[in-house]
């Protein structure tokens, strides 16, 4: 019994070295972030590519038969 006590608090002491260890994870309101995806996206050099709509279509599962 003594050996499962001791393997658990081996245990919690590294996962609370590990959690203090860690960064802190930088929290951002939704501002802030769309800002900063839009920031790291003009960044990238070349013109952007815009493509042709397609048009949607529907497939029936009922009656979809492929060909191969």
């Amino acid at each position: 019994m003594s050996k499962f006590v001791m393997v658990a608090l081996a245990f919690a002491a590294v996962c609370l070295i590990l959690a203090s260890a860690a960064p802190a994870a930088q929290l951002l309101d939704a501002q802030t972030a769309i800002q900063k995806i839009i920031a790291a996206y003009n960044r990238i050099p070349g013109r952007s590519v815009v493509h042709p709509a397609e048009v949607a279509t529907v497939i029936d599962p009922n009656t979809f038969v492929a060909h191969y």
